[in-house]
């Protein structure tokens, strides 16, 4: 039973990996399905997805400079508390 559980896990990881890009490419179509019955322009839905990728580039950006100043604030403060500690 144990062998089966172990065989099991190992073959997960490409079937859960076909799945995801199964859904990724049924929902592509969908989404390209809706665009087509709505006669939208192209021009729209591409500067929307880059609209919506430009925002999602900004979030990341902030995240990141937030955790880069929080760090070096951490920083400090344990180099002031062990200095604090020593004199």
């Amino acid at each position: 039973m144990r062998n089966g559980k172990n065989i099991l896990k190992q073959n997960s990881l490409p079937f859960g990996i076909i799945i995801k890009f199964g859904l990724w490419v049924a929902g592509f179509a969908l989404c390209a399905w809706f665009v087509t019955q709505l006669s939208i322009n192209t021009s729209v839905v591409f500067g929307g997805v880059f609209a919506y990728m430009g925002i999602c580039l900004v979030f990341k950006v902030v995240k990141f400079v937030l955790k880069v100043i929080l760090s070096l604030l951490s920083f400090i403060i344990i180099i002031a508390l062990v200095l604090l500690l020593i004199f």
